[in-house]
């Protein structure tokens, strides 16, 4: 019997950077879905649990620190492991991402071999 495949949920208002991460993770055997706001994230989120979220903070409306925050307080998603990959690169935004509940903190531009790891890293660790 195989492993069902990864599905990684990326949340980013920027096409371009949802198609590059979209082929990336694909090439990496994941299955890919896409939002480019937290109002569809969060739809999404309604009917499929991913194994993992990759956000961006900046977004129109809502930022992605609010999605990591309603993603923490729902007991069927609190689990899930989330990486915030944001162009906003003050050292508050990295402590206010992750005291809101993400588990990792990449900046843009980032290193995929880095990306890489954090997405197997928390894709391998076992939910406590």
């Amino acid at each position: 019997m195989f492993a069902a495949t990864p599905v990684v949920l990326v949340v980013d208002d920027d096409p371009a950077f949802c198609i590059i991460m979209r082929e990336f993770l694909l090439a990496d055997g994941y299955d890919v879905r896409v939002a480019f706001d937290v109002p569809q994230a969060l739809a999404i989120l309604e009917c499929l649990t991913p194994d993992l979220i990759l956000s961006d903070i900046m977004m129109p409306d809502i930022d992605g620190i609010c999605l990591v925050r309603s993603i923490r307080s729902a007991p069927a998603l609190a689990r899930i492991p989330l990486i915030i990959v944001s162009a906003k690169t003050m050292p508050e935004d990295r402590v206010d991402a992750l005291a809101a509940g993400a588990d990792a903190f990449v900046s843009k531009p980032f290193s995929i071999k880095d990306l890489r790891f954090l997405i197997t890293k928390y894709l391998r660790a076992p939910l406590n």
